[in-house]
């Protein structure tokens, strides 16, 4: 899978060269309507090496060839207005006016190149659009508010969650956290994963979301040649190297000695290397253990943030909300 920032610098040469593309066209356009637009063009670039002669060799005027040069300036600018066209119609063209379209200002990537960037991450995400829509802006407490004699708790549980989850969110990167959300069915762990992966890529970092069952179909397929065997390899590559990988639903896949393997690897080795994981379950420690290993549930307890959804199932209480 391609880098962002590869994509990014790509698109923007591509901008780069349909604005060229269209300055020549511009300009055919011109010299073919107006020859003598030609000859005025030939005098400007004399001009400019007159001035160029000026700083290095001092032999002539420096204010009178600058004279000369807004003269022609201003008669091009004529001709142009003269013949239909507008002043600037012969200017350079740039998408983005701030740098030019090169990416980079005084040495920093530009608005222009990272909102490049952010979109191509967003693209590699594996986010649906609907997840996309699922943030902390829209984390709707009222969903626990009617949780009968536990109301308050897990209004409090998952008020907690929340804030971990933001706060998780926002500074993964700098120390480096890995967070397991276990809970029951229906109890928010999904959307409070897309609302991490969503705020993760407003700050720019890359995310891959994919589900255990699917994930690990995907390295088998890389493993043992079936299905897209290249893509299935340019995923898994990217697995291991995304800032923010996420697993949703552990313990859904198929399980077998290899799938178990590739699940302590992947953990292994994203501790090893500083890259961050989320991981959502519906299993307790206890079936978690007897599914993988101890060893497992020591790297769980070891090197990761751990927090419990609770509450009813909110997609049955939305169910019931919608039909009133």
């Amino acid at each position: 899978m391609e880098s962002a920032y590869a994509l990014a610098s790509r698109e923007l040469e591509n901008i780069r060269m349909e604005n060229q593309a269209e300055q020549a066209r511009r300009h055919s356009e011109i010299c073919a309507k107006i020859p003598k637009f030609s000859e005025v063009e030939a005098e400007l670039m004399k001009n400019g090496t007159r001035l160029l002669g000026c700083i290095l060799n001092k032999n002539e005027s420096f204010e009178d060839v600058k004279s000369s040069i807004k003269a022609l300036q201003q008669k091009k600018a004529e001709l142009l207005v003269a013949n239909g066209f507008s002043e600037d119609f012969a200017d350079d063209i740039y998408s983005c006016t701030i740098c030019r379209d090169t990416g980079f200002v005084e040495g920093k990537r530009c608005v222009c190149l990272k909102n490049l960037i952010k979109k191509h991450i967003g693209a590699n995400s594996n986010l649906t659009e609907f997840m996309r829509g699922q943030t902390f802006e829209k984390f709707d407490m009222s969903l626990f508010a009617n949780q009968g004699e536990g109301t308050d708790k897990v209004l409090k549980i998952m008020q907690i969650v929340c804030d971990t989850a933001y706060s998780f969110a926002e500074n993964f990167d700098k120390n480096h956290e890995n967070l397991l959300i276990m809970g029951n069915a229906g109890t928010g762990k999904t959307f409070v994963s897309s609302c991490i992966a969503n705020h993760a890529l407003e700050r720019g970092k890359s995310v891959y979301y994919q589900t255990a069952f699917k994930l690990f179909q995907l390295f088998e397929d890389a493993k043992f040649g079936k299905g897209d065997e290249s893509e299935a390899a340019e995923i898994v590559r990217y697995v291991y190297d995304v800032d923010l990988l996420i697993i949703d639903d552990l313990g859904t896949e198929f399980l077998t000695q290899y799938t178990t393997a590739a699940l302590f690897d992947i953990i292994n080795s994203r501790i090893t290397s500083g890259k961050s994981t989320v991981i959502s379950t519906n299993l307790a420690f206890e079936e978690l253990s007897n599914m993988y290993s101890q060893r497992m549930t020591s790297r769980f307890r070891g090197e990761y943030k751990i927090i419990q959804t609770l509450g009813k199932d909110i997609r049955e209480i939305i169910h019931q909300r919608d039909k009133k």
